[in-house]
């Protein structure tokens, strides 16, 4: 039997949105990966603050991925050091849990500061990048383009920071949240 292939999509997911779903659905039609964990952050070490609690969190991208096949929620960084930086989830991944074809995916987005991330080099040694072209005009930079896949993705703009002030505001945003995420949302009164 092949090992599977494992992606790993983290994010605060501060809420989910139609744009994470769209990338989440690129990178499993994408043929690199059987299964996709996605890695809801507890504590992000790139962020100060986060609008709702980790479980609120969770649960909505628990709600919005049901139907995805091949697609896991992974509660590995629940229990990883803080601040968990992404090449300790790569490092249990591989080390603890035993997986050796593992890829980290991402938006073209985090590329523009990927250099700056807590030893990207020793990620770049580990696994595979796959990245979803969020940008139509998104060129993989010199350094990458051995250790990088672009994955062919159809644009879905949707901005969670954007969207947080919308409910806050009580805008109607149908068309950029799954349905049972907003129904969590209102249920639970965030972002209020």
């Amino acid at each position: 039997m092949l090992e599977k292939r494992i992606g790993l999509f983290g994010g605060s997911f501060d809420p989910i949105h139609l744009g994470h779903l769209a990338i989440l659905e690129s990178f499993l039609s994408s043929g690199y990966i059987d299964e996709l964990w996605v890695l809801v952050n507890p504590y992000p070490p790139h962020k100060n603050s986060l609008d709702t609690s980790y479980s609120d969190r969770l649960r909505m991208v628990e709600l919005a991925t049901k139907n995805i096949n091949r697609c896991l929620i992974s509660r590995i960084e629940e229990n990883l050091q803080i601040p968990n930086f992404s090449f300790k989830t790569i490092d249990y991944v591989i080390d603890t849990l035993g997986f050796t074809e593992v890829y980290f995916c991402l938006g073209s987005d985090s590329i523009e500061n990927f250099k700056n991330w807590k030893n990207y080099e020793k990620i770049l040694d580990r696994v595979m990048l796959l990245v979803a072209r969020r940008k139509a005009e998104f060129r993989l930079p010199s350094y990458l383009k051995m250790r990088a896949i672009l994955v062919e993705h159809e644009l879905v703009s949707v901005s969670s920071t954007k969207l947080r002030e919308k409910l806050l505001q009580r805008s109607p945003l149908d068309d950029q949240l799954h349905s049972t995420t907003l129904e969590y949302i209102i249920k639970h009164n965030l972002y209020r």
